[in-house]
């Protein structure tokens, strides 16, 4: 997740990015949260069933409140409890 983070921090070009069904934790979460904060292009994300948990949907809420362009979100099939689900919810 490191390396495709890397891309799409200089990505000009893809707007759907989806990661689903690769199991990278909330470290490889974070990767691309961080990247999320530069990028102006993506507007679709799809992390399904990506074994994040109440840490990765933190490091995406703090970065969609840099990242004005996502308008779609999906992360079902994770480990998201009430926690993660208000840092979402509050971003």
């Amino acid at each position: 997740a490191q390396h495709i983070a890397e891309a799409f921090k200089v990505n000009a070009t893809v707007t759907e990015f989806d990661l689903c069904y690769n199991e990278i934790g909330d470290v490889g979460v974070q990767h691309i949260a961080e990247a999320l904060q530069s990028n102006a292009t993506v507007t679709e994300l799809d992390l399904n069933a990506d074994d994040t948990g109440d840490v990765g949907a933190q490091h995406i809420a703090e970065a969609l409140k840099l990242n004005a362009t996502v308008t779609q979100l999906v992360l079902f099939d994770n480990f998201i409890g009430a926690i993660g689900a208000q840092h979402i919810a509050e971003a």
